[in-house]
Formats: C-alpha cells, sequence, structure tokens
C-alpha cells in the first residue's frame, strides 16, 4: 500500500498543493467604485461617440486585489490613445455604465498601476473594455500633478 502522509493543519486550513511558477491568470473586473465616469469622459475628450469601436491604449489604470481576482479602477487614467477605427459612431452619447471582458492578468503582476495596451473599446448601451490577443499589461509610473 502507498502512504503519503498528510498534514492534519493543511486539511484544516484548506491549504492546497500549488503548482511552482507563474499559475493561472487572475481575472480582471470593475465594480461600483471603479468610476467609470473617468472612462466616460476620457473617450469624450478623444471624441469617440455611442456606437463606436476602437482599438485602444487606456494609461494609467489602477488595479488592486480583491480575493482571486483584480479589480480594475479607471479613476487615475489620463489618457485613451486610439490605435485603430474598428467601427464609427453614430454621434450618439457615451453611456455611463462600464464592463470589462476577456481581461486577465498573470498571477505574478501585483496590484499598481499599468498602461492597459491593445484593447477593445466599445460604446454601445455600455462602455466595453475587451481583451485582444494582443492586449498586455505595462508597469506605469503614477505622478500627481
Amino acid at each position: 500500500m502507498n502512504f503519503q502522509p498528510i498534514s492534519f493543519f493543511r486539511n484544516l486550513f484548506g491549504v492546497k498543493d500549488q503548482p511552482s511558477g507563474g499559475g493561472e491568470p487572475k481575472q480582471v473586473i470593475i465594480t461600483a467604485s471603479s468610476q467609470p465616469e473617468v472612462l466616460q469622459k476620457r473617450m469624450q475628450e478623444e471624441k469617440l461617440s455611442h456606437g463606436e469601436t476602437v482599438t485602444a491604449n487606456l494609461s494609467p489604470v489602477r488595479l488592486e486585489k480583491n480575493r482571486d481576482k483584480m479589480v480594475l479602477y479607471f479613476c487615475p487614467m489620463r489618457s485613451i490613445e486610439v490605435l485603430e477605427t474598428v467601427t464609427t459612431g453614430d454621434g450618439g452619447s457615451i453611456p455611463g455604465q462600464a464592463k470589462v471582458e476577456g481581461l486577465t492578468i498573470p498571477k505574478n503582476l501585483k496590484a499598481g498601476f499599468y498602461k492597459l495596451k491593445n484593447v477593445t473599446l466599445t460604446s454601445n448601451g455600455t462602455m466595453q473594455v475587451k481583451a485582444t490577443e494582443n492586449t498586455i499589461w505595462e508597469a506605469a509610473a503614477y505622478e500627481l500633478y
């Protein structure tokens, strides 16, 4: 019979063996306090309108850990760099609600400020920040002015 010792304390506190290395990516979410009004304002400054879809860089955004996920905050964002217009807008107003889709970060990234590069930004019913196959998180310095 093959016997493997099991630690009482590991079972008691729910510790599970973790593989070494980066592990699975963490999901990125937004919450009610993520300040989507800042994203809306930056989109308006770039003259984006309802129904428009662009590929863009958002800089800087803040990530904060919340359990097994990372919460994205738009509050420090100073700019949207439009890389490509995918679909032109209809001239209508940018909605006030936001959501993120498909955004994850490697487990080794820490909370902090990042330039979110190569995302799809859409404003149709809600502002939508979607990951693409080229989305990357680049560490960014944040300065108060």
